[in-house]
């Protein structure tokens, strides 16, 4: 209970301003670790440039806000996608593992059988290795800065020629390479 009513009072003199600040001022300054905005956006649209067969017809709509792009960011994302790869993955897997099956329920030649049977321990040896890319992003609490990320909504031509909504996001690295997640 006393620890909530100390929470409660720290919360209340957080949310108090000082006469001088007005509650809806806002200061956005660029430093070295947090670069301004627009600095971001033209790296960005640098690379959409650059990459213009990837982004046909590109037309911007809007830009997220610029958060930063920390170890423990870049973990969750590439973790996510190796886990994604290994979800995709077990599919090929189970296929080969049925083909397997089916041929020695067939009694194929032991040649076939061989050969469905490698397959089967390739899958299994990629779907080991995709595992262990994923698990090995786990737990990281590294808040090192490595850039700074940002969300860009675009219109763009689809194969079709109809012109559709998309988004994706970027990192600008603290080198200036620009990277699409």
């Amino acid at each position: 209970m006393k620890q909530a009513l100390v929470l409660a009072g720290l919360l209340a003199a957080g949310s108090c301003n000082s006469p001088s600040t007005p509650a809806t001022a806002t200061t956005h300054t660029a430093t070295a670790a947090q670069p301004a905005a627009s600095t971001i956006q033209q790296a960005v649209a640098g690379y959409i440039k650059a990459n213009s067969a990837t982004f046909a017809g590109y037309e911007p709509v809007r830009w997220g806000r610029p958060v930063a792009y920390t170890k423990m960011s870049e973990a969750t994302t590439k973790g996510l996608a190796a886990i994604q790869q290994f979800d995709k993955a077990l599919a090929a897997r189970a296929k080969a593992l049925a083909e397997y099956n089916a041929a020695l329920a067939r009694r194929e030649t032991s040649a076939k059988t061989e050969v469905l049977k490698m397959r089967y321990r390739n899958a299994t040896k990629h779907n080991d290795a995709l595992l262990a890319t994923a698990n090995s992003f786990a737990g990281v609490k590294d808040t090192t800065r490595l850039g700074t990320q940002l969300v860009h909504v675009y219109r763009t031509r689809a194969k079709s020629g109809v012109m559709v909504l998309d988004s994706a996001a970027f990192v600008v690295h603290n080198t200036g390479a620009v990277e699409q997640l």
